[in-house]
């Protein structure tokens, strides 16, 4: 039996698959099938590209790798990568957040507003830095591993997945309890020399908890998805996500100009934060329009 065809042949187990399931999915006999594990013959290019599209493998793997010494290198490799991204991802996005919170905390407990936004502005620069290495390191692991095979079971998705409405109902709940804390900033109880921001900083604080939690289940979802992970490495896939990228960009800095604008020049740090969620918002309103428009 040829490389090929103990590849074919465990491919095909694993997605339990007779010979006459994969003949009917190929349009050819299932004697050529039979040959082609036994390495009597192999396929044409086009069955060997559905072939890898089937298997979501690679042809360099399906051809002449070990396919099942190769499965658990990748499962290795992809579970501790994305756990990675997993974990960065969320530390960034939460920790933007959190730096327009720690803002509104200390000038709440009368600190001076230089020491706020000092405060603000080295929580900011981590929390882009550790975005920014995230984005890198996620380049180079796309573009060394296009594809990967399916490996997690539907028992271990179904496990996450049954933890997942708990998680978002968590994240949902701690911004309405800071919604509601925010809305009666003004009656709330304070001590002397404390201010009214230091209640609109716990909102703050407590919708990046719930952020953090929205990412940290939402890229653990994505993490399952493999088949979602291998189409976004296909070329015309990547062109829209670049495309929306940009946009997202573009208009996440404008928010940022109108930050410093708003803060340095009409001294409004009270309220400038505010231009980071709206922007959040209208890329998330972009993105949608985007994807809508290219589809």
């Amino acid at each position: 039996m040829s490389v090929f065809g103990e590849n074919l042949q465990f491919y095909r187990k694993k997605k339990d698959m007779t010979q006459e399931q994969l003949a009917e999915q190929l349009d050819v006999s299932r004697q050529t099938v039979s040959k082609w594990e036994s390495g009597v013959s192999y396929p044409e290019m086009e069955k060997i590209l559905q072939l890898c599209d089937l298997f979501s493998c690679s042809m360099d793997t399906l051809m002449r790798k070990n396919a099942a010494e190769s499965e658990v290198e990748d499962r290795e490799g992809y579970e501790r990568y994305m756990e990675k991204r997993r974990k960065n991802i969320t530390i960034g996005i939460s920790l933007l957040i959190l730096s327009v919170s720690f803002q509104q905390l200390f000038t709440g407990f009368g600190w001076s507003e230089a020491v706020a936004n000092t405060i603000f502005f080295a929580a900011a620069i981590v929390a882009i830095l550790v975005l920014v290495v995230a984005g890198l390191q996620e380049d180079v692991f796309r573009k060394n591993h296009p594809t990967v095979a399916e490996f997690y079971t539907p028992e271990e998705i179904a496990r996450f997945d049954e933890k997942f409405p708990i998680r978002i109902a968590t994240g949902i709940g701690m911004i309405l309890v800071g919604a509601l804390l925010a809305m009666n900033a003004d009656d709330l109880p304070l001590w002397a020399g404390a201010k009214e921001e230091f209640y609109y900083g716990i909102f703050l604080l407590l919708v990046a908890i719930a952020v953090g939690i929205f990412v940290h289940a939402g890229l653990g979802k994505a993490k399952y998805d493999i088949a979602a992970y291998n189409k976004e490495n296909d070329k015309a896939v990547k062109k829209e996500n670049e495309t929306v990228g940009i946009w997202c960009g573009c208009i996440m800095m404008v928010a940022t100009i109108v930050f410093f604008v708003a803060g340095f020049v009409f001294n409004l740090w009270d309220i400038c934060w505010i231009a980071f969620p709206v922007g959040g918002m209208v890329c998330g309103i972009a993105t949608l329009i985007l994807k809508g428009i290219q589809r």
